[in-house]
């Protein structure tokens, strides 16, 4: 299967949210082979839990959920998480549906449903995310499309794991990370051993210094960064 070109080489990062676990790792697999970082959860509390944590650019949702019912944790993601949601729904109502649109959902699809019209939805949403992927904060500009950062100052680029580490911090500003969470964000299962949070974070700070942003991540001592 051809590599969708929205996946940005595999890039973009996909949290499926699904208890039948048979489906939830059919859709893992075929969003993998699409060129998509694809991992998949059984329960609402697991996806809000991994949301607070980590950065994902789509949510596949299923509406109906052991824990927690989908239209909840719709809700709850849009608190934590900047990820555009595609919901997963066996409910034939139209009021179930538009109740997801609300919740936040950007789309919905029907089961059962076609792994190609699945894969259509994905590349739909997230050119769409794509389009207005910027981010901005304060007098500091984030484009995750060339990887840059720019200000008034100037404009710079950085390496692909810097650029996600900022960028983790940027949209969740005012939370707290620890490096052990900025690692699994970062690297997922496969966590390096070393100080190369550390490294990230010196090497950001220099960077930013020059586009007048020398006071953007902040640390909070012995717990981790932060930003305001």
């Amino acid at each position: 299967m051809a590599t969708d070109p929205t996946a940005g080489n595999g890039r973009a990062r996909i949290l499926v949210v699904e208890d039948d676990a048979s489906l939830a790792r059919l859709i893992a697999e075929q969003l993998g082979h699409a060129g998509y970082r694809a991992d998949a959860v059984g329960l609402g509390r697991e996806a809000l839990g991994r949301a607070e944590t980590e950065s994902f650019d789509l949510v596949v949702l299923d509406l109906n959920l052991p824990d927690i019912d989908g239209i909840e944790v719709a809700e709850r993601l849009r608190e934590v998480s900047e990820a555009a949601i595609l919901m997963l729904t066996a409910r034939a109502d139209v009021e179930s549906r538009v109740e997801g649109l609300y919740a936040g959902a950007s789309d919905y699809l029907a089961k059962p449903f076609s792994v190609q019209e699945l894969l259509a939805r994905v590349h739909v949403r997230l050119r769409e995310r794509q389009a207005t992927g910027v981010l901005r904060h304060g007098g500091l500009e984030l484009d995750p499309d060339a990887l840059s950062c720019r200000s008034e100052e100037g404009m710079i680029v950085l390496p692909e794991r810097e650029f996600e580490l900022l960028r983790l911090l940027v949209r969740h500003r005012g939370r707290l990370f620890s490096r052990e969470d900025i690692e699994r964000a970062l690297y997922g299962p496969d966590v390096p051993d070393s100080n190369t949070v550390e490294v990230f974070v010196y090497n950001l700070r220099r960077k930013l210094a020059k586009l007048g942003q020398k006071e953007l991540i902040r640390t909070v001592r012995n717990r981790g960064y932060m930003v305001l």
